[in-house]
């Protein structure tokens, strides 16, 4: 048992439940799904600027997972296997659809206090656009690399497990990501 928020957390971990939902347990399949659906819906609004595409793309990430959940031998994570299937997902979108910029809001705060300085408000919410604007730009691997990096606080081994690119070459979009956008925001400095 471990110790969290002060208390002992006897829930089980992820390798747990996906041993438990490769035996037919829907309910632990549920606790993934619980546990990592708010980081692949992120993932892939970020990746994606269609609502409905980022739905289908999260339903089908689960679907297949518990479709293939028999097969996860956990040389990864349940969460770097969901994510790797999210991001297949997301490429499988792309073809049918071109990428358009994203028009995310996941990156504003999330209680906006009617007491907050007017002119704080308007010039978080320019960055915010500017970054969004900027990350679309962005080729879809390094935006995917610098999502899955800054936003969900993935490792580069585990980035580099989901986008099937070695750790060193997760590394190096993730730096030209972030020297594009260091360039493009630099206003923002």
């Amino acid at each position: 048992m471990e110790m969290r928020d002060g208390g002992f957390d006897d829930s089980p971990d992820d390798g747990e439940l996906a041993a438990a939902a490769a035996a037919g347990d829907r309910a632990a399949f549920e606790v993934l799904i619980r546990r990592h659906g708010p980081s692949l819906y992120r993932y892939a609004r970020r990746m994606t600027r269609d609502e409905a595409a980022v739905q289908d793309i999260v339903q089908e990430t689960f679907v297949a997972a518990w479709r293939r959940i028999d097969h996860f031998r956990g040389d990864a994570s349940p969460k770097t296997w969901l994510f790797a299937i999210c991001a297949r997902k997301v490429v499988d979108s792309h073809r049918v659809k071109r990428a358009q910029p994203l028009d995310d809001r996941l990156m504003e705060p999330a209680d906006v206090s009617a007491l907050a300085d007017p002119f704080a408000v308007a010039t978080n919410a320019e960055f915010l656009a500017a970054l969004e604007e900027a990350l679309a730009e962005l080729p879809p691997r390094q935006r995917a690399v610098w999502v899955l990096r800054e936003v969900e606080e993935l490792t580069f081994p585990q980035i580099g497990e989901i986008l099937s690119l070695s750790p060193d070459g997760a590394r190096g979009h993730h730096h030209r990501a972030r020297a594009t956008l260091q360039q493009r925001l630099q206003r923002w400095r």
